[in-house]
């Protein structure tokens, strides 16, 4: 398989990003943080989540769409912010930006993005959302929020997983950080690297090498540098959130706000409190942390909790259209996929994140069929098959 449109699931797609990229840009991709478990659990995590069909229902034709906050989207997954997506392509979030506005699905544009938020706003004024990581300096934060507001976009996320700055073992194996340049004590084997990835190669020196953090540029000193920009975000971020700052959050900012990153139901419910309009279960993608359990762990018990206010996002392993349906099943109202995407995009740009949706939408669409749902509406927990000892059949 060599081209795009003839990979039929996500992990085709997976392989075709493998052999475009650098290893040591895949390995961030694939592995995380420590030993590379989180994210393998957060994909393998959604195997033991079957479902029981309803039979004889009309099915045709099958309702994929989904509304949140007043907007109806065509399908119940958006697309969730990764950074640094210049790097994997220089016209990562372009790409990502058109496929949402022309498929009519949300971009959550990354804190750490390499495109300014004005220029992707421009290019999907009603799809793209905007994520935020607040800098220890309050005064940038609320800048940023300024940005955002002028750019038109109408949903904030604010990310609240990352406390402290990420220890990832992968610069120092590979020689090579996102962030912080390249330790050219291993040079021979980054040059060796490069030299067997040649289309991105060509594509990254074509485009000036490293790309800006666009998102950050603005607050760093003038005519500061990609490096410079880099060293300053290590200055400024992350900061230690609190629940205080979520309140001068929401205070500041007028559209629909969402908190991402939280696992714990009280603390779930504690966003919601403080006048979150919707919270998204995630572990970052099982990047940051490889104690924490899955993500569809984690909601198949926040999906039970209260939420009169909002609705209930979920974002982390995806990597089929019947994940999609079970995640539905346990609880979420909408959810989010970067690294089906990240694959997509590396692969092939624009193409392959329509081949992403493509895939997805197939997938989904087929399964909701299967079980008897012709509308999401009708995807309930009862669908849910939890065997054990005393019982066999639907729970």
């Amino acid at each position: 398989m060599k081209k795009i449109s003839e990979a039929l699931n996500i992990d085709d797609l997976r392989l075709l990003a493998g052999r475009r990229l650098p290893s040591f840009l895949f390995q961030y991709v694939e592995r995380g943080n420590g030993n590379g478990m989180g994210v393998e659990r957060n994909v393998g995590g959604f195997e033991k989540y079957l479902m029981v069909p309803r039979g004889l229902t009309k099915v045709v034709p099958t309702d994929t769409g989904r509304t949140i906050f007043g907007r109806r989207y065509d399908l119940p997954f958006g697309i969730s912010a990764v950074g640094a997506l210049g790097m994997f392509r220089p016209s990562a979030e372009e790409d990502l930006a058109e496929v949402a506005r022309n498929l009519n699905i949300p971009f959550m544009l990354s804190g750490m993005s390499t495109r300014s938020i004005e220029d992707i706003a421009r290019i999907a004024p009603e799809h793209v959302w905007c994520q935020l990581y607040p800098a220890k300096d309050f005064g940038i934060t609320e800048r940023i929020i300024a940005q955002a507001r002028n750019a038109g976009v109408e949903v904030l996320v604010v990310s609240v997983d990352y406390p402290v700055p990420n220890q990832s073992e992968i610069p120092l194996r590979t020689g090579v950080s996102l962030t912080g340049g390249i330790n050219w004590r291993k040079g021979p084997s980054i040059v060796a690297d490069l030299l067997r990835h040649p289309g991105w190669l060509f594509d990254f020196l074509a485009n000036g090498g490293v790309p800006e953090l666009e998102s950050w540029k603005p607050y760093a000193p003038p005519g500061s540098t990609a490096a410079e920009i880099s060293r300053f975000i290590g200055s400024a971020w992350p900061p230690n959130l609190l629940w205080t700052d979520i309140e001068r959050i929401r205070s500041l900012w007028a559209g629909k706000l969402v908190v991402k990153g939280l696992l714990h139901p009280p603390d779930i419910a504690q966003a919601y409190r403080l006048g979150a309009d919707a919270v998204t279960v995630s572990n970052h993608g099982g990047n940051k942390l490889d104690i924490l359990p899955a993500s569809v762990d984690c909601l198949s018990v926040a999906g039970s909790v209260p939420r009169a206010s909002g609705p209930l996002f979920f974002d982390g392993g995806i990597s089929r259209g019947s994940d999609v349906l079970k995640a539905i099943a346990l609880g979420a109202d909408f959810c989010f996929l970067g690294r089906a995407f990240l694959y997509g995009v590396s692969a092939g740009g624009k193409a392959g994140a329509e081949r992403v949706v493509a895939i997805l939408r197939n997938e989904l669409s087929y399964a909701q069929a299967m079980l008897g749902c012709a509308d999401l509406q009708s995807v309930k927990r009862e669908m849910l098959f939890a065997p054990n000892p005393d019982h066999v059949g639907p729970t």
